[in-house]
């Protein structure tokens, strides 16, 4: 069970594993990166067939995505595609626009005309032109009609609209349509630096907070110029914001990766844990529900994720938890008492059953899904030939603590494990699947202390705790949201963007709907430079 989602640690982070750091009052000055083009990832892709053509349409497979660093958007823009995944990208456009066209009732909604025979250039021209930019998220070029009435122009002369057809197919193809192609135009009050076009605006906007295409009003928005403003960016994020559904999609996709939890899908529970096999769906659904819970409370900070006793349980969850039985499928609102060894999502079934070993807890694993994911910290990998720690021996049964100990007396182990291991040992009061233990299996007692960086702490709930008071675990936060919103890891000329955020947030008591108001307003979401990666 260890996270097969975990980047390389040199990927993690660019905070080192260390003692918190010391603040100190920060020189640095911003300078734009270079823009990520990153392609449609696949929720992305599903998402904008569906407001294109509506739900009755379904997309079919495609390229599996890839998630380094974390996140599925930023291998969109790092990872190229297989001769396969073109191949699934061809069949999908072919197969999706033969389905739309088949359907008499969609295909007059979708074309807003009705051709005539011979196809006439009044209503294909129209079609392309407004298809073609909700499609590609802009305008279709002079050029580009062109070259698309050609396209249709054979066929069209018996069959009009199996000629548009071919055009949705087309356009389904194009770059412009698998990419989000933003470059970013001269601004002429900063030299050097570009600001991205209203409708590069509009769908950067669109696809952070919705995950799909601008929707009429942004794109109206766009075309008056508005969006190329810090003002014109805030009015429409705020109105987009003010839709709840679409915020709690983009939360729910974000968590969702950044806490690995499609990982949970590859865990093989015991059937009396799991006699439906629905155990990894309540406990994936869980985590969401108290994350949107949170960050849609206007009174309620992020921080709360680390210690609310608040949580939300179904059949499958109430008896883990310790909580009355019920028989309901369903999640439903519940709270933990103040005894209650739980707190806070470190101590949800989730998390707590993801990163560990098949057959026992892994308190270096867990330890570096803390300091990776939580705190942004890097920790080198590991050296060839390290033995791994022996799972049968003979003599006297031993604790995990007790191995590792043996195990860091290495010399080449020691310098990564003591950043790893204190935090993780720190959790063994519950074992892989997320059951509380006061006893091993042997009958040995369970020691739960652990330590961060030098504060002590007493199982999962105290960690939850001091991690919910730890500035690094907030910060890490913004730099997971930055990242995310970008598509992209951020350049050393955005450390003032990154910190600027992290003293806003702090100030707005760290709810979240400040930061995204303030992320999407920055230069750094706003500019660019030359060189697209």
């Amino acid at each position: 069970m260890a996270s097969a989602g975990q980047p390389p640690a040199s990927m993690a982070g660019s905070s080192t594993g260390g003692s918190a750091p010391v603040v100190t009052p920060s020189t640095a000055v911003f300078a734009p990166s270079a823009p990520a083009l990153p392609r449609l990832t696949t929720a992305q892709y599903h998402n904008v067939i569906r407001d294109l053509f509506g739900p009755s349409i379904q997309v079919p497979e495609l390229e599996p995505d890839q998630r380094p660093y974390s996140f599925s958007i930023i291998g969109a823009s790092t990872t190229t595609v297989s001769e396969h995944g073109v191949d699934l990208y061809s069949q999908a456009a072919f197969g999706i626009a033969k389905a739309v066209f088949a359907d008499t009732t969609l295909r007059q909604s979708v074309v807003g005309c009705s051709p005539a025979t011979p196809l006439d250039d009044v209503c294909l021209t129209q079609f392309i032109n407004q298809f073609g930019l909700r499609a590609w998220r802009r305008p279709v070029t002079p050029d580009e009609l062109t070259r698309y009435q050609a396209l249709a122009t054979t066929i069209g002369r018996a069959e009009p609209w199996l000629a548009l057809q071919f055009v949705t197919a087309a356009i389904l193809q194009s770059p412009s349509f698998l990419y989000r192609v933003e470059l970013g135009e001269t601004d002429a009050s900063k030299p050097g630096w570009l600001h991205y076009t209203g409708y590069e605006m509009a769908s950067r906007l669109s696809f952070l907070l919705r995950n799909s295409f601008p929707d009429a009003e942004l794109f109206a928005s766009a075309s008056r110029g508005e969006l190329v403003s810090k003002e014109g960016v805030l009015a429409q994020a705020t109105r987009l914001l003010n839709d709840a559904g679409p915020t709690e999609a983009m939360m729910s996709a974000l968590y969702s990766e950044y806490l690995d939890l499609p990982l949970l899908d590859e865990v093989k529970f015991p059937d009396a844990m799991d006699p439906s096999h629905t155990l990894a769906a309540s406990m994936k659904s869980e985590v969401l529900e108290i994350v949107n819970r949170i960050s849609r409370l206007d009174s309620g900070d992020m921080l709360t994720l680390f210690n609310t006793h608040n949580v939300a349980v179904n059949a499958d969850l109430a008896s883990l938890y310790g909580l009355p039985s019920t028989t309901s499928a369903s999640l439903a609102p519940a709270e933990l008492g103040q005894e209650s060894p739980r707190a806070g999502i470190l101590t949800t079934g989730a998390l707590l059953t993801l990163n560990n070993r098949p057959n026992r807890t892994s308190p270096t694993i867990r330890g570096l899904f803390i300091r990776q994911r939580l705190l942004c910290g890097t920790v080198p990998p590991p050296p060839p030939g390290i033995p791994p720690i022996m799972e049968t021996e003979a003599g006297p049964p031993r604790t995990i603590r007790e191995k590792l100990e043996q195990h860091r007396s290495n010399p080449a182990c020691a310098g990564c494990h003591q950043f790893m291991d204190p935090i993780g040992l720190g959790m063994e009061d519950f074992d892989q699947f997320g059951r509380f233990r006061s006893t091993y299996e042997t009958g040995q007692v369970v020691d739960s202390g652990g330590d961060v960086d030098g504060t002590a702490f007493s199982g999962a709930k105290q960690l939850g705790q001091l991690l919910s008071q730890d500035p690094r675990v907030m910060a890490c936060l913004v730099k997971q949201f930055y990242r995310y919103g970008s598509a992209r890891l951020e350049g050393d000329g955005e450390v003032a963007t990154l910190e600027g955020l992290d003293s806003a947030f702090a100030a707005a008591n760290y709810q979240l709907r400040p930061l995204l108001l303030e992320m999407v307003s920055s230069d750094g979401f706003r500019f660019t430079v030359e060189g697209a990666k």
